[in-house]
């Protein structure tokens, strides 16, 4: 079906993305604040605004203890503003630290500071005050956040794998591509792969990993064939491919497949799938950190990083990847193109999930893990660290998060262009 000779489905392309960016991201900014909302409760914290997006609210209203709950007119992204704040990244504010001016700190602007704002606040103030809770209290707060996102990733995960399963593998080699580092070095249909680098390999997932991350470098193989154990080294070269939605992706390959016969599929139970969303999770922060490792290193591609642009082209063809009927023997019915939608874009939110948490906890200041550092470092030490140190920690953070976005957006418009050329 078409409309003025294109395609309804390319006519349906940019508003379903949109869409399925914003709510996306409301699910897992909803939880990352609601993370920070649920413990800060929970350690007598006032909360006055939990806020999902930004600027003028649309819609507000307040609960028994006093938050007032917004949805507001830009949703990307969201906040707590904790009683005392001066804003949603938790610094004092100036009618509690008597109106003056001072640098952007985790904490108290100088040593003394605190009993000078005291002496203005009620004893009732200060012990809801998220700023004279105890460190090892604002830790937890801090840290909340991006723990709740992991634990939505463990629980999407457990929930696909109790209703759908999950589909694994033994490596054993089912084809080798043709003029391939595979081939190559040698590797055989049949063989099975027993350990990459010295490390045990018991899935094909695990394969596909260490290839990922190799960076181009050699991986030594250990491999059993019929009744021997031989060892091979092969080199994986980096190559242009399409991903499942058709984009134009660079990522180191061997050139295997695996085989069929040794693929399996398996339902769990609520605490099998549980275990298994927490392994699945482990997997994909250890991949995450060993990727910035290899980029930090020069080892892989700058221009894979993506951004917002990039997260809301692959959730619009998440949410549109049942609609793709090459996918089917047969013409599928309606419900079935819903359901397969539905999976990936549950499956993209879980995994998106992991990596929004994941970035929260770099140590950089402004985001959470740059307040964690500062945490840490009073926990040591006794005391905040210097306003002035902060202050500029603050800063250069700002700045590297605003040049990491800049980057990324560009990165984002540069390969949504190559794709359409």
């Amino acid at each position: 079906m078409s409309v003025g000779g294109f395609p309804l489905e390319s006519l349906l392309v940019f508003p379903v993305a949109i869409l399925a960016f914003l709510i996306l991201l409301t699910i897992i900014v909803f939880f990352h604040e609601y993370g920070h909302f649920s413990v800060a409760r929970m350690l007598g914290v006032r909360v006055d605004v939990f806020s999902i997006g930004f600027g003028k609210p649309l819609l507000r209203w307040t609960d028994r203890k006093g938050t007032e709950w917004r949805i507001a007119a830009l949703p990307l992204g969201g906040y707590v503003k904790f009683f005392g704040d001066l804003d949603a990244t938790s610094q004092a504010a100036p009618e509690i630290a008597q109106k003056e001016p001072h640098p952007v700190t985790t904490q108290f602007p100088r040593p003394g500071h605190e009993d000078e704002v005291a002496q203005h606040m009620t004893p009732e103030e200060r012990a809801v005050c998220f700023h004279f809770k105890p460190v090892w209290a604002r830790t937890a707060i801090v840290a909340a956040g991006p723990v709740a996102n992991f634990v939505l990733a463990v629980v999407i995960f457990a929930g696909l794998f109790m209703t759908l399963g999950k589909v694994d593998a033994t490596p054993v080699v089912g084809q080798v591509v043709e003029d391939s580092p595979a081939i190559s070095a040698g590797i055989q249909p049949g063989d099975r792969i027993l350990a990459v680098n010295g490390r045990k390999i018991e899935r094909f997932r695990q394969l596909q990993d260490f290839v990922l991350l190799s960076g181009g470098e050699p991986l030594t193989m250990l491999i059993a064939r019929g009744d021997e154990t031989i060892e091979l080294t092969v080199t994986p070269r980096r190559e242009e491919t399409e991903d499942r939605y058709g984009n134009k992706v660079g990522t180191w390959r061997l050139g295997i497949l695996g085989d069929e016969d040794h693929f399996s599929f398996q339902k769990y139970g609520p605490l099998g799938a549980l275990g298994e969303g927490v392994k699945e999770l482990g997997r994909i922060l250890n991949v995450s950190i060993r990727y910035i490792g290899q980029i930090v290193t020069g080892k892989e591609d700058t221009r894979q990083l993506g951004g917002p642009i990039k997260i809301a082209q692959y959730a619009g063809q998440s949410a549109m990847s049942g609609f793709d009927e090459s996918g089917y023997s047969e013409p599928p019915s309606l419900w079935t193109k819903l359901k397969v939608s539905l999976v990936d874009f549950i499956s993209l939110a879980a995994v998106i999930s992991v990596s929004i948490g994941f970035l929260n906890l770099l140590p950089v200041p402004v985001l959470d893990g740059g307040h964690l550092m500062y945490y840490a470092y009073e926990a040591i030490v006794g005391r905040p660290l210097g306003a002035r140190a902060q202050a500029i920690g603050f800063r250069l953070g700002l700045v590297l998060l605003v040049s990491l976005m800049i980057f990324v957006t560009w990165n984002d418009i540069n390969n949504l262009l190559s794709s359409i050329s």
